[in-house]
């Protein structure tokens, strides 16, 4: 698979793991179906208003997923190439660029992850009703509702770029003598232009198991080079750099030591700008006898 299909289906997993536990999602921008929306209009309005919201940021559409019920139903990913074109054609113009993967979460229950690209906005959406027969939607929490002069002069305003990240190495440590779950990682950050990372916009998460438990971690970056400084809780890239990051977390033992793999997950908030990069890392140990566990070391896959 692509790495940017491994990045997406990793990213979707950790936004239906939050739904099926009933916690917000980290952002306005992805939004669970839990089938094909028969109204492709209406489709395409609340997809123009995801998007033009975003303005750059990831956004995505997961279809096969009850949330308030916090049930993964599944959607017949083959459905996929009749709906987009009649959705698509509800855009005056330029519609978003679409990225899809289909994954199984259990047996019999596909997911379908359609990963919409938002840097085109403002997207326009063709009402065929008088007397606007356009419109710029724009979400809202939960609603979709027509965009604002502000909002749409933003659309206009040209919007930080977002850096490029990914996991040079990762790994997690578990000893018998204590209780406390140990992240240890390099995240190479890439950006043409000053980021601030403040601490109290960051978090940092582990999932694991076959239900996806989660247990939170408490975090913190371990640099200060000549281009990453971290002064009072904030963290400044000032270009390409890595960025040490450890985590920790006091656990149950019984609960990892038969564990085979787990996922880390970062999610970095950029300055105040309501911006955030996340991303997520599986780490896998070999097999320990029963009876015989005193360190577990789990480390991140190569590519």
């Amino acid at each position: 698979m692509h790495v940017l299909k491994q990045r997406l289906e990793l990213n979707a997993r950790a936004a239906i793991e939050r739904a099926l536990e009933g916690a917000q999602s980290e952002d306005s921008f992805v939004e669970f179906k839990t089938q094909w929306p028969i109204d492709h209009g209406k489709a395409a309005r609340q997809i123009a208003a995801l998007c033009n919201a975003a303005r750059g940021s990831e956004a995505m559409w997961i279809v096969g997923v009850d949330e308030k019920g916090r049930y993964v139903k599944g959607a017949p990913a083959e459905e996929l190439s009749s709906w987009w074109p009649r959705v698509e054609s509800h855009f005056d113009g330029v519609a978003p660029g679409l990225t899809t993967v289909a994954f199984d979460w259990a047996p019999r229950r596909t997911v379908v992850v359609l990963s919409l690209q938002t840097d085109n906005a403002p997207y326009v959406f063709v009402t065929k009703k008088e007397p606007y027969s356009r419109e710029i939607p724009w979400r809202s929490g939960e609603r979709t509702r027509s965009a604002r002069r502000g909002e749409v002069l933003e659309l206009l305003v040209p919007k930080l770029d977002m850096p490029g990240w990914e996991f040079v190495s990762a790994r997690a440590t578990l000893s018998q003598h204590s209780p406390t779950l140990r992240f240890e990682g390099d995240l190479y950050l890439e950006t043409n232009q000053p980021l601030s990372l403040p601490h109290h916009r960051c978090h940092s998460y582990a999932t694991y198991g076959l239900d996806s438990e989660t247990v939170d971690l408490a975090f913190s970056f371990r640099t200060n080079t000549r281009d990453v400084r971290a002064v009072e809780r904030v963290v400044r890239v000032a270009e390409p750099a890595v960025l040490h990051v450890s985590a920790d977390a006091d656990v149950e033992l019984d609960a990892f030591q038969d564990l085979w793999d787990l996922h880390w997950h970062l999610v970095l908030g950029l300055g105040l700008s309501g911006d955030s990069i996340s991303t997520s890392v599986r780490l896998t140990t070999d097999a320990v006898p029963p009876n015989q566990f005193t360190r577990r070391v789990w480390s991140a896959l190569k590519p």
